[in-house]
């Protein structure tokens, strides 16, 4: 497998939604340092371990992404004022603390009544196992530096400083084995507004910094940022790797880190188990997948290996008052505009305070998961064909907050089609229903067909080459759902 790393940021840059933008890191390309770093680098990322690590991501295509913490009991409102309602920063629901500027010890008093009893891993498991996906991620420690794991390294954890009690990561590692579901966990490596992760903003970035909003500048830890990587962030995910069983470490926002520490946590988590891959938000592009943005999906095929993240409604951490949740046909679309260009798709849920998923989030899921039953083979294991799309529908996805203010359309037409390709077949994907029996595939015209059947079906289907294209019988019988898929073999 050929893996391509060191582009795919510089590609996508423009792209970045406003939590994503800002510097890569303050490695200087091509300066003595990063040349000797990369050179380190380069045989781990591209070893037989790491490659045995690109294919079970590629093999999985779709995973669940879990924001949960003590800003989940907010639910987007402090003191009466929603995150819209005057603040700093992004007006995510997982942002509380730095948008309206909560002290650190006031913050911290929230992990006093953080009890969520309602919590049942293996529930959360079930219900990702039958939306069809195959790994899952969660927030192990967001921005407001609160782990949901057992950590020597401090105690403003879930076990030691709640009255909950238990090691969330290590139930959801569990439950996730069990049910043959991938494990993986976000770390704020760069970001922690209690103790003293500022992302290098202070110590390594300009005079004037345009990403003072990242940091906490209203109640700031006394601690330089080396000391807080080598005293808390990097001892608590050498805590991660060596207790808990990892396929992939989400890490964030590096804006202005080093690229010695970027560096550090490369090697730390590769030498714990070199198939854990990293994503390039570690920083200096010492990533092992890109990251296109939030709620960003990219215009074109990249055949790097990259992993799109997006939400089920607008927020990441549970926002009590927003409703405008990601129907199932808008989910379907992002799961395959990500596929057909090359990409994963990582999808969030944010449950409540309580440790309950939203319903709406899950009986979205869960419809989801029905189509996949039938149209998996389409999605697992694929890579993108010469074209990801033919049709006139061309959705733009840029960002979350384009997404509120476009009012995009769903109602896709009988013309529009989303290519992926396994082995000899290439696999047409639709997600309106024709008004007759015919379609015409029009990007099939110079290929060497054996046959045709669509998924679900057993028979295979008469098809003939026009002028246009390739025109396909459909059956007599399609049962009610979102679209179909047409799976074409060709000849050897």
């Amino acid at each position: 497998m050929k893996i391509r790393f060191l582009l795919f940021p510089l590609i996508l840059a423009s792209q970045l939604s406003l939590t994503a933008t800002g510097p890569w890191g303050s490695g200087v390309p091509g300066s003595p340092e990063m040349l000797e770093l990369e050179a380190k680098w380069q045989p781990m990322a591209s070893s037989p371990g790491k490659m045995r690590g690109h294919q079970s991501f590629n093999q999985q295509k779709y995973g669940m992404f879990i924001h949960w913490g003590l800003y989940s009991q907010l639910g987007g409102v402090y003191k009466g004022k929603k995150m819209e309602e005057g603040g700093t920063g992004p007006r995510v629901a997982e942002w509380v603390m730095r948008r309206k500027e909560i002290p650190r010890a006031e913050y911290a008093k929230l992990a006093d009544s953080f009890n969520p009893t309602r919590f049942d891993a293996e529930e959360w498991v079930a219900v990702a196992k039958a939306a069809g996906m195959k790994y899952m991620v969660i927030t192990s420690k967001h921005h407001d530096g609160f782990a949901l794991f057992d950590s020597d390294v401090s105690d403003f954890n879930v076990v030691d400083g709640s009255p909950f009690g238990r090691d969330v990561i290590r139930e959801l590692e569990q439950a996730c084995e069990k049910a043959g579901i991938a494990f993986g966990v976000y770390y704020s490596h760069s970001i922690d507004w209690k103790d003293g992760g500022d992302a290098g903003i202070k110590d390594y970035g300009p005079e004037k910094p345009k990403k003072k909003l990242f940091a906490n500048y209203f109640d700031p830890a006394p601690v330089k940022f080396d000391d807080y990587i080598a005293n808390k962030a990097l001892p608590q995910v050498q805590e991660l790797v060596d207790n808990y069983k990892l396929c992939e470490i989400w890490l964030d926002t590096p804006i202005y880190i080093p690229a010695r520490h970027s560096f550090a946590f490369y090697q730390t988590i590769y030498d714990a188990d070199p198939e854990i891959l990293v994503n390039q938000r570690i920083g200096n592009h010492f990533g092992d997948f890109g990251i296109p943005g939030d709620n960003v999906i990219p215009d074109h095929i990249n055949k790097d290996a990259w992993e799109g993240i997006a939400t089920t409604n607008n927020s990441w951490g549970y926002k009590s008052y927003d409703d405008d949740w990601k129907k199932p046909i808008e989910i379907l679309y992002w799961l395959i505009a990500n596929v057909s260009k090359g990409g994963n798709l990582l999808l969030n849920v944010g449950p409540d305070g309580r440790g309950v998923m939203p319903p709406e989030a899950v009986a979205n899921l869960l419809k989801v998961g029905e189509w996949l039953k039938v149209n998996g083979p389409a999605i697992y294991g694929t890579k993108p064909w010469h074209i990801d799309h033919e049709g006139n529908s061309a959705l733009k996805m840029g960002g979350t907050e384009h997404r509120k203010k476009a009012k995009l359309d769903f109602n896709f037409g009988s013309d529009d089609f989303w290519f992926t390709q396994k082995e000899n077949k290439v696999y047409a994907i639709a997600l309106a229903r024709p008004e007759g029996r015919n379609i015409l595939i029009k990007s099939l015209s110079n290929e060497s067909i054996d046959k045709i059947r669509m998924l679900g079906q057993v028979i295979y289907l008469d098809w003939k080459k026009t002028d246009l294209g390739v025109e396909v019988q459909l059956p007599d019988f399609m049962a009610d759902g979102i679209g179909f898929v047409i799976e074409v073999t060709l000849e050897d």
